[in-house]
């Protein structure tokens, strides 16, 4: 049976027959890891920017799309576009008057749906209550 002493001794020795092996192993494990951490960063700058390429061309297909639909808007309860056709006088009058007897109707029926909503959620008893 070998002594304390000489056990720690030969693990000694050991290890300093494979200290510049492991040293070299160390050196190359570091290597990949930087060069995986590398392709890594690689890899995330690329789906970068693919995200912004595929957000502006989004953007480009959102902003056709408005352009087509403020073309084709003249009148009516919401008005998506800035400029209408100029109306005369009386034409104009009845034009802005039916426009804002549409905005009022449009903001009763909202209120009214708001009003709707909360008290069905009122009505909703909480898990948490006790039942009667």
């Amino acid at each position: 049976m070998m002594r304390r002493g000489t056990a720690i001794m030969a693990v000694g020795v050991g290890l300093g027959l494979l200290g510049p092996t492991n040293a070299q192993d160390l050196r190359d494990l570091r290597a990949r890891n930087a060069a995986v951490h590398a392709l890594e960063d690689i890899r995330r700058e690329s789906l970068q920017n693919q995200i912004a390429t595929s957000n502006a061309q989004e953007q480009a297909r959102t902003q056709l799309q408005l352009r087509d639909l403020n073309a084709g808007v003249v009148t009516g309860p919401i008005v998506v576009r800035e400029s209408g056709p100029r109306l005369s006088g009386d034409e104009g009058a009845k034009a802005g008057a039916e426009f804002d007897a549409s905005m009022d109707r449009l903001e009763r029926l909202t209120q009214d749906a708001l009003a709707q909503s909360n008290a069905r959620m009122r009505a909703i008893r909480p898990a948490s209550e006790p039942k009667e």
